[in-house]
């Protein structure tokens, strides 16, 4: 009984099985059968091509010849594109098709990706001699043109048109010379639409009179009218856009541009044939995409790079001479220039103020403007920087004329000629020149340009306008000839020429002495009651390697009575035959064969007065001629026989001349204070005024003069050679005086003290 139990249940799981087998195989001749029912063969009469209508996800598509993959449709229409072109329609509910077009080139027409259309064959780059482009914004060319040879060369690199020095985008033109050689449509119209005259139109292509609303130039937004509502309207001559390619063999092709499809994606077009030497329209209307119009319509000023100067390095470009900022002159007259010079500067390279007293100063003001004063090299880094690396905003036009200089406020009419025709001077809010020198690979200087740069005051945007000459040089690194410009009007960041708008005082460095007093030959001070005189003499120190003042002396007098030589350095020859060297720190001993000795057995470290740790000895040195030298941290004293005088010297009076120098290095100018020409004479005139006349000489002898004038209590007028412009702070001027005191009294000086 078991047995047959197991059997039957052996027979019902087969059943099973073979049910399941069959219920699939059923599902599978099904879906067979479905699709089979539900995909349609369509031949491609362009090329004999079969795809197939299929039935997937509910609706019907048009499938590629491998069943899986659905066609491209166009952008207009949604019709089914085949690889020749042809475009299918396909009822996606029913899956009834019909063939809307078949792909037949015509004339120069070639099948190109995708089986689109070009509407004449492409032509590379390399094929390509001369591209002339003509839009709304104006025409220009791009053509290859050897500038040696001055004449068109299909092996020389393109230039602009009528500015051949002029660089420009490369990207943008590489987009430029693609779209004009390889036109590959999106969709040639079937029956496009003609007026009376057989001309395309509707579609933008020939030259009408049209109707537009009108834009307030100032807003930018449409002016409405304010009786009726409605947007104010204009009569305008329209006049399509074309191009003109010619090729390297002298082939010339033409494409006028109409209107942008309403769904903008893309610009109607129509083929000029130009091969029989007359203009023959071919008969058709193509599309071409959208990214078309990014190029074509462009104006040439898109293309351009634009540029303020000469192309500078990073490496050079704070290396300028005569650098001016010049200011229009409102006021001018026949006695009064028409531009105010700011600023004037010049670079001075390392290798000629190294070890010199110029040695920190990379700058130096140029002729009458703040001579004497001491340029703020971060601030002229900074304005050069923005010279060179410009933030630009835009070229506004290139190639100008006088009218376009005159619209940017870059020039101003000056008479007419002899034709009656108005002539133009260039003329600006502000002006800058300056000479830069171009080097070659091997840093050797090419040439001197001189540029002359124009730039207006700020636009509503707070940007500014600028124009540049480019001018060569005379040996006497003045402007001769004008050699060409840079032929564009550009638009400047107002960021960049945020240096038109400094005060006097962001030009200077606020510290207004910076010599290094190695290089001090002399300093006066004459004040109402008192006067000191302090001549320098560093002739002991060796500077033949680095700027030194270890050996520096002072002579030094008042109208007190004082009279002192600061201590320099002693030699002693003792009763042993070794040469003691004593300096205001140091003390050094060498035998007789001049040798030093390393050490010195009743030498030790002390600190002097001025808190200077300084070299000092236990007990005096046995002069040979029987004085003895002692040597304490604050004095050397020498005890001599015979009833000699005895001489004492003051071992750190020389440092603390050197604390007085560092209070007039320590002093700086408070600000700008500018007055007028009468007022500046009125102070100078006025000598119960005059806090201070200071001097100081150099060591090639050049004198400064500066002079302190009382304005109220706490400020006083500086002058340096006669140059104001300026205020300090009343107390260091006083402290100039009181510290010079101090060092007659071997007082402490404390340079940064306010008194």
């Amino acid at each position: 009984m078991i047995k047959k139990r197991s059997t039957l249940m052996k027979r019902r799981k087969i059943a099973i099985i073979i049910a399941a087998i069959a219920v699939v195989a059923l599902g599978v001749a099904y879906f067979f059968v479905r699709d089979f029912v539900k995909t349609e063969p369509v031949t491609d009469d362009a090329d004999g091509t079969v795809y197939y209508i299929r039935y997937r996800d509910k609706a019907y598509a048009l499938y590629d010849t491998d069943k899986k993959t659905v066609l491209p449709t166009d952008e207009q229409y949604g019709y089914y594109v085949t690889h020749a072109g042809s475009l299918i329609e396909v009822d996606a509910e029913t899956g009834e098709y019909e063939k809307i077009a078949v792909v037949d080139t015509v004339e120069s027409e070639v099948q190109g990706f995708n089986s689109r259309l070009l509407m004449f064959p492409h032509i590379e780059k390399k094929n390509i001699r001369q591209l002339d482009v003509h839009n709304s914004k104006g025409s220009f060319t791009f053509v290859r043109y050897n500038l040696e040879k001055d004449k068109i060369d299909d092996s020389s690199d393109f230039i602009i048109k009528g500015s051949p020095l002029t660089a420009y985008d490369q990207e943008l033109f590489a987009s430029l010379y693609v779209s004009a050689g390889y036109t590959l449509t999106t969709l040639k119209i079937k029956d496009p639409i003609k007026d009376e005259n057989g001309e395309f139109t509707e579609y933008g292509l020939v030259a009408c009179r049209r109707v537009r609303e009108v834009v307030d130039e100032e807003t930018g937004e449409y002016v409405i009218d304010e009786e009726t509502g409605k947007y104010v309207t204009e009569e305008y001559d329209y006049v399509p856009a074309y191009y003109v390619l010619t090729d390297t063999s002298g082939n010339k092709y033409k494409v006028i541009i109409g209107d942008m499809l309403v769904t903008g994606g893309g610009y109607y077009v129509q083929y000029v044939d130009m091969s029989s030497g007359s203009e023959v329209k071919r008969d058709a209307v193509y599309v071409l995409s959208a990214d078309f119009g990014t190029t074509m319509l462009a104006a040439v000023e898109e293309f351009v790079t634009p540029a303020l100067t000469y192309p500078m390095t990073m490496n050079t470009y704070f290396d300028v001479e005569d650098f001016f900022i010049f200011n229009k002159n409102h006021e001018a007259t026949e006695d009064k220039d028409a531009y105010q010079a700011i600023v004037g500067f010049s670079y001075i390279d390392l290798s000629e103020r190294e070890n010199t007293i110029k040695a920190s100063e990379p700058y130096v003001f140029s002729g009458f403007t703040l001579d004497g004063y001491t340029p703020s090299s971060d601030n002229i880094n900074l304005c050069l920087q923005n010279i060179y690396t410009p933030a630009f905003s835009k070229v506004c036009k290139l190639s100008p004329g006088g009218k376009d200089l005159v619209k940017y406020g870059l020039a101003v009419e000056d008479g007419t000629d002899d034709k009656g025709n108005p002539k133009y001077k260039l003329e600006s809010e502000h002006m800058i020149s300056f000479n830069y020198d171009a080097l070659d690979d091997e840093g050797k200087v090419i040439d001197t340009f001189g540029h002359v740069l124009y730039i207006t005051a700020p636009n509503k945007d707070g940007n500014r306008y600028a124009f540049t000459e480019i001018y060569s040089v005379d040996k006497d690194g003045e402007l001769d000839k004008l050699l060409y410009t840079l032929d564009m009007i550009v638009e400047i960041k107002a960021h960049t020429f945020e240096f038109l708008n400094w005060d006097t005082f962001d030009w200077i460095n606020s510290s207004y002495i910076n010599l290094n007093i190695a290089f001090c030959d002399k300093i006066t001070l004459n004040a109402k009651n008192y006067w000191a005189e302090f001549k320098l003499d560093n002739s002991e120190s060796d500077s033949t390697e680095s700027i030194s003042s270890t050996n520096l002396s002072v002579a030094a007098k008042d109208s007190a009575g004082h009279d002192k030589t600061t201590f320099s350095s002693l030699s002693v020859l003792d009763v042993n035959g070794n040469l003691w060297v004593i300096t205001a720190s140091e003390i050094k001993c060498y035998n007789s064969a001049g040798t030093e000795y390393k050490t010195i057995t009743d030498a030790y470290y002390d600190y002097n007065v001025m808190k200077t740790q300084v070299r000092v000895l236990a007990n005096p040195i046995q002069g040979a001629d029987g004085s003895k030298v002692y040597v304490t941290a604050d004095e050397v004293r020498v005890d001599a026989i015979d009833n000699a005088k005895d001489v004492s010297y003051v071992r750190y009076d020389t440092n603390l001349f050197r604390q007085f120098y560092k209070t007039l290095l320590y002093a700086s100018i408070a600000n700008s204070y500018e007055l007028t020409d009468e007022e500046k004479d009125a102070i100078k005139n006025d000598e119960s005024r005059l806090i201070l006349k200071m001097t100081i000489l150099n060591s090639e002898g050049k004198e400064m003069e500066y002079c302190f004038y009382t304005l109220t209590s706490r400020k006083a007028y500086i002058t340096i050679n006669g140059t104001g412009g300026f205020y300090v702070l009343t107390n260091r001027v006083n402290k100039f005086i009181s510290d010079a005191q101090r060092f007659f009294a071997n007082e402490m000086i404390d340079s940064t003290a306010k008194n």
